[in-house]
């Protein structure tokens, strides 16, 4: 080998030495890191998390694109360049022998350019699909009934609950179940209808740019009073699985279920769940309780990645496995405790200054103690208590409700079947001494702004 060979072997892997990392984090390309990996959208062709770096071995690789490899690859793929120039903007410096095609300066700003473009024009098509899906939900919305006197307060009252005469709650008779596709003869796809029959709807709402809170989606529970929790059973004719009773359409992240304001208008005291049935078992509570609930408010996140957002990280299960697809069993992650806080999570009103997160004893512990962890840190605020009550472990706070109304307290009964509004005057009840039981955070858990929809339907949002 000449020295001029060994000069061009040595000035490759001073390119090659280069960290993928490294390379990404010079042109501002942010990841963020899910196990063993850092992904995100691909810096070429977008998407969520189709781009991975594979932290230990130091490659990546875009699944849409089916691309991949070290840095000298990375360099190919981003900028369009063959493998001497990428060496030579790797490195620094020319080939040894005066080769290469590196591009230009005007050459890279205008792939940059190019590159900028493609992502505006998918972000504007992402945008002009959720909108038309707002619109299709909205007049879901409109077409929807008062739950008094219908089965969903019989389902509410079935659960224990009295009907709480929210405004953010409805009921959608004879709705449809929809779960897959169905191709008819001209060979067009339509959503497959497995059930049609009476829901519970409840309106998601999120403050749009100028702080006013807009309609974004319906969260949906299927409602069959033959059955002991009052929740349609339906099954995937294919496999025969048992589907979920709930479903959600539109936008969740970032908005909330308003589902009991403070009546003074001020909401100074918080209650936050991820269920509608664990939250309004807690107000039923508190309200047979003879609790002052004037300045307090109770919202809804519909789902825990809503209450606590995403996480900075994604941290080892301590003890869950799972087989990947060689049948060898690896350890489960889940999101970790530091909340992300460039990702939306549900509101809290500004003028909270206390905050009561619940967490059922029925969820998988390691995984809902971390979202309430990262959950206290992410809706903390200065002069804010921010605590978490855990319902008693195997059960949710509904348990807990059932539990009273069969046992304990027989004045419930006439809660339930008068209303909220003819509460009888007792001392505190089960659920309320349960959702006392706070902490100053998730450590101590077992093992395990009055918004418009307040005001009325019409205020949800416009659908133009």
């Amino acid at each position: 080998m000449t020295a001029s060979d060994l000069a061009f072997s040595d000035w490759v892997a001073e390119a090659r030495a280069v960290g993928v990392l490294d390379e990404l984090g010079r042109r501002g390309v942010s990841l963020k890191r899910a196990g063993s990996e850092m992904v995100g959208p691909c810096p070429v062709c977008g998407g969520r998390d189709r781009f991975g770096v594979h932290v230990r071995k130091g490659i990546w690789h875009c699944r849409h694109a089916g691309r991949g490899g070290d840095a000298i690859a990375l360099v190919q793929y981003l900028d369009g360049a063959d493998f001497l120039a990428a060496c030579e903007t790797l490195a620094g410096r020319p080939p040894p022998r005066g080769e290469g095609t590196r591009a230009t300066p005007e050459e890279l700003a205008a792939r940059e350019e190019e590159r900028r473009a493609k992502a505006a024009e998918r972000e504007a098509e992402s945008n002009r699909y959720r909108e038309e899906e707002r619109r299709k939900v909205y007049a879901l919305w409109q077409a929807s009934l008062p739950i008094a006197g219908t089965p969903a307060a019989a389902y509410l009252a079935r659960r224990g609950i009295p009907d709480p005469h929210s405004r953010a709650l409805r009921v959608k008779p004879n709705f449809a179940f929809c779960h897959g596709e169905r191709e008819e003869g001209d060979g067009r796809k339509y959503a497959r209808v497995l059930h049609r029959g009476p829901a519970l709807v409840a309106a998601i709402t999120a403050p749009d740019a100028k702080g006013v809170m807009r309609f974004r989606g319906l969260h949906m529970t299927w409602i069959d009073l033959n059955q002991p929790k009052g929740k349609v059973l339906v099954a995937d004719p294919e496999t025969g699985e048992v589907l979920p009773a709930k479903k959600m359409r539109g936008s969740k992240l970032g908005g909330v279920i308003e589902l009991v304001p403070a009546w003074s208008g001020v909401a100074k005291c918080v209650y936050a769940a991820e269920g509608i049935e664990t939250l309004l078992s807690v107000w039923a509570g508190l309200v047979a309780a003879g609790a002052d609930l004037r300045d307090t408010a109770f919202l809804c996140a519909a789902d825990l990645g809503n209450l606590a957002g995403k996480a900075t990280e994604t941290i080892v299960h301590p003890t869950d496995t799972v087989a990947d697809k060689r049948g060898y069993m690896r350890r489960v992650h889940v999101p970790g405790p530091v909340p992300d806080f460039d990702s939306p999570a549900m509101p809290i009103p500004p003028e909270c200054t206390e905050l009561v997160l619940l967490a059922d004893g029925d969820s998988e512990p390691f995984f809902t103690r971390m979202a309430m962890e990262r959950a206290c840190a992410r809706h903390a605020a200065p002069g804010r208590l921010v605590r978490v009550a855990w319902a008693p472990p195997g059960k949710d706070f509904n348990d807990v409700l059932m539990e009273a109304l069969s046992i304990f307290d027989p004045g419930w009964r006439s809660l339930v079947a008068n209303g909220a509004g003819n509460a009888p005057e007792q001392g505190r009840s089960p659920v309320a001494n349960s959702a006392g039981n706070t902490s100053n955070g998730a450590n101590d858990a077992p093992e395990q702004g009055r918004s418009p929809v307040a005001n009325g339907a019409n205020e949800h949002g416009e659908a133009a």
